[in-house]
């Protein structure tokens, strides 16, 4: 004789039923997880190949050190080649110098520019050269060949494989304007250097961004091998955010009535493309663009990166979770460096004025087109600087310690 269920119990069994539906659905969504989780290819935890102190073994600052003055900006680690990475930093002098008239740099030995040149393979010291400069831009840029360029305020050095000087070309101000400066870009063949010598002549002050109303851009492309001019022209505007592209300059559009969200191609007769990423027709965030070997051009901007030819589709593409950001590229033949940070808002205590910060959490290297990095680097320093070689080796600054990682693909 079947008896009737109370209804009391009735809804007791019930619940534990429900209740241990919940729990297996938790432990498939938990299983399914893990086996996600398995699926996606673990970054491998790498060490460098060998480690430097720069401060201690070399006399170099720290380069996360305070920016209380805009030519601390002025240091970088580079390859000049797969077998070389050069690190360099501007200082002021230590030494108490008498007052001068400028020489061609720029400078009255004031401030000195630190070159030191290193040997992938051990870190060893191949060269090391030490430059008077000035409070204005210094910096170097590699070519091809093993050559590179250093700039030391107005005048640019060009140097061959074994450091002979080879040319040199000055870098001539106006001085009819208060904001005026030259800027430097070498194309990702290292085949030419672009220059561009920046006037702004009016702003409207009453603006709260002081808004640019009157500037232009004269652009000189030069051979990379002799710094001879092969070409220049001019542009009626600003010219912001641009970088040397083989034959192009990667620009916003050079032109008052334009946005400079939008990144393009200027051709060196003066006339500018749109060349947009795909997801950034969707997206009301800026997003910055970078100029890549075999004519590839690279997007990153709300947390998505993305690399891809002038024409067709993208050949590269992800995007980053847990509220992090990709902040600046670097990149050598088909090896793309990335930085990966996290960002937030803070009130300055003097102006109570929102300000943004960018904290570095690591560098991830990817050998394109594949998704997933070769390495992922941790990095602690507020300011990180890093550099990829051409068979993807990755030079990284922090603080004080230069590191060198294999980053070979397997």
């Amino acid at each position: 004789m079947i008896q009737s269920i109370p209804k009391r119990s009735l809804q007791l069994i019930t619940g534990r039923i429900k209740q241990g539906l919940k729990l297996l659905l938790c432990l498939l969504l938990l299983c399914g997880t893990n086996i996600n989780a398995k699926d996606k290819k673990a970054v491998p935890k790498v060490e460098p190949d060998w480690s430097i102190n720069l401060k201690e073994r070399y006399g170099f600052e720290p380069f996360d050190r305070q920016i209380s003055f805009r030519w601390i900006l002025y240091q970088n680690v580079i390859f000049i080649s797969p077998e070389r990475v050069l690190v360099y930093q501007v200082t002021r002098s230590q030494d108490h110098i008498r007052l001068g008239a400028r020489d061609a740099s720029g400078g009255a030995g004031n401030f000195v520019f630190n070159l030191r040149v290193f040997s992938t393979q051990d870190g060893h010291e191949i060269k090391s050269m030490r430059l008077p400069t000035s409070a204005e831009p210094s910096k170097v840029v590699a070519t091809r060949g093993g050559r590179f360029i250093v700039r030391t305020g107005d005048i640019l050095y060009l140097y061959s494989s074994d450091f002979q000087r080879l040319a040199s070309k000055t870098l001539p101000l106006k001085r009819q304007v208060q904001e005026e400066v030259w800027q430097i870009s070498v194309s990702p063949s290292g085949a030419e250097v672009v220059l561009a010598h920046q006037q702004i002549f009016h702003r409207n002050a009453l603006s709260p961004t002081s808004a640019i109303e009157k500037a232009s851009a004269e652009i000189e492309v030069l051979n990379a091998d002799t710094l001879q001019t092969i070409k220049s022209f001019t542009v009626p505007w600003y010219m912001q955010s641009w970088s040397a592209a083989d034959r192009f300059l990667l620009s916003p559009n050079p032109h008052p009535i334009f946005s400079t969200a939008t990144f393009g191609l200027l051709d060196y007769d003066g006339n500018w493309s749109s060349l947009q990423p795909d997801w950034s027709l969707n997206q009301s965030c800026a997003y910055q663009a970078e100029a890549l070997a075999h004519e590839m051009f690279a997007a990153f901007g709300c947390g998505n990166l993305s690399v891809f030819p002038r024409t067709g589709e993208r050949t590269f593409f992800v995007r980053q979770k847990n509220k992090e950001y990709f902040g600046a590229i670097s990149s050598n033949e088909s090896h793309l460096a990335v930085q990966v940070e996290r960002r937030s808002v803070r009130v300055d205590n003097a102006t109570n004025i929102p300000v943004a910060v960018a904290q570095p959490i690591r560098i991830d290297l990817y050998w394109l087109p594949n998704v997933d990095p070769v390495i992922s680097v941790p990095v602690h320093a507020k300011n990180v600087y890093y550099a990829v070689s051409a068979q993807g080796a990755l030079a990284v600054v922090d603080g004080t310690s230069l590191q060198l990682f294999n980053g070979k693909h397997e």
